[in-house]
């Protein structure tokens, strides 16, 4: 356990990374952090700081200079800044002097060289030199390199006590198969699980238990990083999500220290996973949203119900980080149209910050929307269920009113192309969620087979909203006629949460959430949409969900995707009536008045 540890410690990068580990392993050997490390502000050499009491009992501050793998000559001394030496130049002539906190100014102070490999042999000489030369009475320095932070991390964080054996052997397995990111998350997943399914008596005991999950997923990570894929981690980092947040929510929702510790160990969760998103996506996916076909070819399999899935997968995910740039800026219960009229509404203070939000989610739509494009199986889904991603991908191309045409063009091929293969008893959207089921779709051609597979739906209900609300009555009216026409077995439904969903939602249970059926689509009106705006607003269990009332709303989102639960109706309450379409909105003239 410790080699894995310490091939983990040794791959952490610098910034992001170390440094944002760090601060968990000393809290849980009893240090007080005062100083974390921090963007856009000088740091004059420390990454981290603390209060505690060293090897020999001595109450200290402790001040950590952080750097990346082996520390050799280039990263001891050199003229850049970012090494190490010049990072101890500057504590010993400015921090020391001047950005101590008073009611530390007279504890003895020890400089911590930290990095999470080892020293190189060619420069031992000139940092054991240093350090003698410049310890004196009040200041000595120590060496925290991989072996130690390793056994920080086996006798702290991952003492014998908090991770018995049983589970250690989880996460040795889970890092050992990245590569087989099935095999991975089950493991991971067990020991999440054994990890959460008895909460601490004490905010203190639940931290721990957090913080332990948070490193966990750091190493298995940092392993797939290593290993060239990094799907294992991305699952878990989404179940991890969810397990924390069930175990932190009720510390979140007081006031206080408690509540302040458990916002933090959430924050590094959730910024983790983020990392793990952008490797995934930003180095590996996004590159080729503009190249037809690209995507669909990447998948690397012949079947077409595996480029299908995967897409859709593909479109979720996308959709998701989007939704969590999008919750930057929208209100605490939930998404609505980023207008510019909205925009202004926003402190001026954060306008830089506010600018840049709004760049990332219209590139991020941009991208989803060439995605779709150029990959055709997304518009022919082989599941009804998928209507969870695409539920996904509309709320976010629904937050800006640039992207509303893009709903609509994808809405309306949509439905043209499921309407068309079920009336060819071709591969329509069915509701099994077997694998095998779908490769052999359809099994037969015969009415009633397809009753039998299209007992409910609720891509075509969602479908039917978006229609009502962007005011496209022909196509509304299209879905309609087809309900009429061939579909009357079939129950029109949408997923609402009950209340016992709080207790059973992030945990991925099955025995919560009702279902609101019989969802009229009526040619000539938009009374879907009414209908499920009316029950929207006499039910009240979505509001009283945990991370509805404190304002983290893409939680439920993550568990939805995670679980494959329909995304419910709720979160489009204000945004389905503000993206009707305006003048502006209105296609170009054609024929004579386009001349």
């Amino acid at each position: 356990m410790k080699l894995v540890i310490r091939e983990y410690l040794a791959s952490l990068r610098e910034r992001g990374e170390l440094d944002a580990v760090l601060p968990d392993l000393l809290t849980e050997l009893g240090f007080t952090v005062y100083s974390r490390p921090a963007r856009g502000t000088r740091q004059y050499g420390v990454d981290v700081a603390a209060i505690g009491n060293g090897r020999d009992g001595v109450r200290r501050v402790h001040l950590f200079s952080v750097k990346s793998g082996d520390l050799d000559r280039t990263e001891w001394n050199t003229a850049s800044p970012q090494s190490l030496r010049p990072s101890l130049d500057e504590i010993l002539d400015h921090y020391i002097a001047s950005r101590i906190p008073p009611e530390y100014a007279d504890l003895p102070i020890a400089i911590c060289l930290t990095f999470g490999g080892a020293i190189d042999e060619h420069v031992r000489a000139e940092v054991t030199g240093y350090m003698k030369r410049n310890t004196t009475q009040r200041i000595s320095f120590e060496e925290w390199n991989g072996d130690r932070l390793a056994d920080v991390i086996l006798h702290g964080i991952l003492r014998e006590g908090l991770l018995p054996p049983p589970l250690r052997s989880h996460l040795r397995k889970s890092v050992a198969m990245v590569e087989e990111p099935d095999i991975a998350l089950n493991h991971f997943g067990k020991l999440l699980r054994a990890l959460t399914d008895m909460p601490g008596a004490t905010s203190a005991a639940r931290l721990s238990q957090a913080r332990m999950i948070n490193i966990c997923l750091w190493i298995m990570f940092v392993w797939a990083r290593e290993a060239n894929n990094v799907e294992a981690p991305y699952l878990a980092s989404e179940r991890a999500q969810l397990e924390v947040w069930h175990l932190l929510k009720a510390d979140v929702a007081r006031s206080g220290k408690a509540a302040e510790a458990a916002g933090f160990v959430i924050n590094e969760l959730f910024e983790l996973h983020f990392a793990i998103w952008d490797e995934l996506f930003e180095k590996k996916i996004l590159p080729h949203a503009n190249v037809r076909h690209a995507l669909s070819s990447a998948v690397g399999s012949h079947a077409a119900i595996d480029v299908n899935l995967k897409l859709f997968e593909i479109v979720g995910r996308l959709s998701l980080r989007g939704l969590w740039l999008v919750w930057q800026l929208a209100p605490p219960n939930g998404p609505v149209v980023l207008s510019e009229d909205y925009l202004q509404t926003l402190p001026a203070v954060l306008a830089g910050a506010t600018k840049a939000t709004v760049k990332r989610i219209d590139g991020l739509c941009a991208q989803l929307t060439q995605i779709v494009s150029n990959n055709r199986a997304l518009l022919s889904p082989m599941g009804d269920w998928q209507a969870i991603d695409i539920g996904l991908a509309f709320t976010l191309l629904g937050c800006r009113p640039a992207a509303h045409c893009a709903i609509d063009q994808w809405a309306e091929e949509l439905a043209k192309r499921t309407i068309f293969a079920f009336n060819v008893h071709g591969r329509y959207p069915v509701t099994s969620r077997s694998y095998w089921d779908i490769v052999d779709h359809p099994s037969e051609r015969s009415e009633e087979y397809r009753q039998s597979s299209t007992e409910g739906s609720i891509l075509y209900p969602m479908l039917a909203q978006w229609a009502a609300a962007r005011g496209k009555q022909e196509l509304f009216d299209e879905l309609a006629a087809f309900k009429s026409k061939s579909l009357g077995h079939c129950t029109f439904q949408a997923w609402l949460p009950d209340e016992d969903s709080e207790d059973n939602l992030y945990l991925g249970h099955d025995n919560h959430g009702s279902a609101l059926t019989d969802i009229p689509v009526t040619a000539g009106t938009r009374d879907t949409l009414d209908f499920v705006l009316d029950e929207v607003v006499s039910n009240p269990h979505y509001d009283s969900l945990s991370a509805v009332r404190l304002g983290h709303w893409p939680i439920v989102l993550t568990a939805c995707r995670c679980y494959r639960l329909p995304v419910p109706p709720q979160v489009w309450r204000d945004l389905l009536p503000a993206v009707r379409p305006t003048v502006k909105d209105a296609p170009p003239p054609t024929g004579d008045g386009a001349r």
